[in-house]
């Protein structure tokens, strides 16, 4: 029979605890957000080893009385609320009360403050959630908190945290989000004893958006002004020519209150959906205004999220005026209407009727059942869907080899999954772009565009598996400006890019320099290429392969390239050597077949 026990008040304590800190980040906001509610203007903060070593927080606030030092690491205890009802009407941003003791349920700590009305400040010292220390010192007005050895008593928590450097990239983009919150306090990070970046007092909120995240928001932001009854919204949001592809630039400001809400997220994205590809993310930076009592803070212990009493209120003001602004800014877009949907005609689709137009021209020469074929057609199907989607582990691609029926029918079947080239006769070239065959009396039309995509596609993916990747020194270096998190994450990827054929050199903490790039890549026009990369998730093969492929694709076969008999052949052999000839990587068709009998129909309607 299970018995019910009581915990005793430190593991109560812990449990806590673990609903406001999770990680170094989550002290640091605590801290950060404590310290703006005193009114400072100037905050310090420093870490170390990711924050999970060191973290300290400094500010020139109102500072803590000598009388409340002690209280104030108390569970519940606050200076923002004196009842319930007060938690329905805050526009401060530390209100749990309990910030102070769940840090110390869970790391050591020492804090120092001073207020104007006192001639010398207090310095309180924890360990194990024990005061060992509580003195006078002498220290400016503010408050300092420093946290040592985060989660030293909790060693299953602490075997949970990110790596140093991920840890440092959370705190950095918290309080690059707070700089950009808070208009009236500078901001100064300093991470292992080196400054990362500061922020001065009303600097200009577009400026601080390309300062701290992206220059290459500079001249795409639009300024967003709006309101109704309920709510004002301002700041800024992309242009549709500029997208990432995560929600890493998707900031949401509520009573200046950093949140998360997936419906506002939504419905600003959904305005973007015709205008970037699918799987992008705009940038936006909102900022809302409201009265305290349509919305509810209280409901998550990292107030992460918030509660709007009059969502559909606020959504319908975004997509409204969102929609316009975006109108406002896209250039025209042409249209063109088909009056009859024509059914695409796929070579690869028609892959039964190539056999038998094939076994009929070859029927004396080859006697074999092609039922075989027709009926493993599903199954042939998906044996080139899995060469197209291997998983890799690590940086080691591993690509199924070609599998082949133990059958006497082997090599007619091989033989009839390629483009017969002896059956293949070069009729023109057409708009620059496609040839134009004929082939078992039928017409085949190569793209020549998409075919450069499939060959140049394989042939890296190829050379990616055997580290065998060619490389061309550019003739002009590229300087990349990078931020703290971006330059992070290049670091943690280094191995990657070396492997990919680049060669790259970290000219300081927030510039590299590129000198040589993947031959397939030939000379990219601009830095866009990089910071795309650097979103390369390893564990993600199609999300890895989006990315090469775009970039291939920007140096591929352009229209008005040589088009003669020789190129078109060429390209129709390279093709053969692939795994799918007949897509890209993408699913988009290389090739279409036509037969006589299909093209007059269309003559006929």
């Amino acid at each position: 029979m299970m018995k019910i026990i009581e915990l005793d008040k430190k593991t109560i304590e812990k449990i806590a605890a673990g609903e406001v800190i999770e990680s170094p980040v989550s002290i640091v906001k605590e801290l950060v957000e404590n310290s703006i509610d005193a009114g400072a203007k100037n905050i310090i903060v420093e870490i170390k080893n990711g924050g999970k070593s060191y973290i300290r927080v400094t500010d020139d606030g109102i500072g803590i009385e000598k009388d409340d030092f002690k209280k104030a690491f108390k569970r519940h205890a606050t200076s923002k609320i004196k009842n319930f009802s007060d938690l329905y009407d805050l526009f401060t941003l530390g209100f749990r009360g309990e910030a102070l003791s769940s840090i110390l349920a869970c790391a050591n700590v020492k804090a120092i403050s001073k207020t104007k009305d006192q001639e010398i400040g207090k310095e309180i010292i924890f360990q194990n959630g024990n005061m060992v220390s509580f003195n006078s010192i002498a220290t400016n007005i503010g408050t300092s908190i420093e946290v040592y050895d985060l989660f030293l008593n909790l060693p299953v928590r602490r075997k949970f945290l990110g790596s140093d450097i991920n840890e440092s990239n959370k705190i950095s983009k918290i309080i690059q989000a707070l700089a950009l919150g808070y208009d009236k306090v500078s901001f100064k990070f300093i991470k292992d004893n080196r400054i990362i970046f500061q922020t001065l007092i009303n600097e200009d909120l577009e400026n601080k958006i390309y300062k701290l995240l992206d220059e290459n928001l500079k001249d795409n932001l639009i300024e967003i002004n709006i309101e109704n009854s309920l709510y004002k919204v301002k700041g800024y949001i992309s242009k549709a020519n500029y997208y990432r592809g995560n929600r890493s630039m998707e900031y949401i400001f509520v009573n200046n209150r950093l949140i998360e809400n997936e419906s506002i997220s939504r419905a600003i994205e959904g305005e973007y959906k015709t205008l970037i590809p699918s799987q992008r993310f705009p940038g936006f930076f909102i900022f809302i205004e409201t009265n305290a009592s349509n919305i509810d803070v209280n409901i998550h212990p990292n107030k992460k999220e918030i509660k709007f009493t009059y969502e559909n209120e606020l959504i319908d003001l975004l997509k409204e005026n969102i929609s316009e602004k975006l109108y406002e800014n896209s250039s025209i877009k042409e249209l063109r209407v088909n009056d009859i949907k024509k059914k695409e005609l796929n070579f690869y689709d028609d892959y039964s009727e190539i056999l038998n137009t094939y076994n009929k021209v070859n029927e004396e020469e080859n006697s074999y059942d092609i039922s075989y074929e027709i009926e493993n057609k599903d199954t042939e199907n998906k044996e080139i869907q899995n060469r197209e989607n291997n998983f890799f582990n690590g940086y080691e691609l591993n690509f199924i080899e070609d599998k082949m029926p133990q059958n006497t029918l082997v090599k007619e079947e091989t033989k009839s999954n390629k483009v017969d080239i002896s059956n293949l006769s070069y009729t023109c070239s057409i708009f620059n772009r496609y040839s134009l065959f004929t082939y078992n009396d039928k017409i085949l039309i190569l793209d020549h565009r998409r075919a450069d995509q499939r060959i140049k596609f394989d042939q890296y993916m190829k050379n990616f598996k055997s580290d065998s990747i060619s490389s061309q020194q550019l003739l002009e270096q590229k300087i990349i400006k990078v931020s703290l998190e971006e330059y992070n994450k290049y670091m943690q990827k280094k191995d990657l890019f070396i492997k990919m054929g680049f060669d790259i050199e970290e000219f300081s903490f927030d510039k590299l320099v590129i000198r040589s790039v993947p031959l397939v890549f030939e000379n990219p026009e601009n830095n866009d290429f990089f910071y795309d990369l650097l979103d390369i998730d390893l564990e993600d093969e199609e999300y890895f392969k989006e990315k090469i492929g775009k970039l291939i694709n920007k140096n591929i076969f352009r229209k008005g390239d040589t088009i003669n008999k020789s190129e078109a052949l060429a390209s129709i052999e390279k093709l053969n050597s692939c795994h799918n000839p007949y897509k890209t990587y993408d699913g988009k068709n290389t090739l279409i077949m036509i037969e006589e009998n299909e093209l007059e129909k269309y003559f006929d309607r």
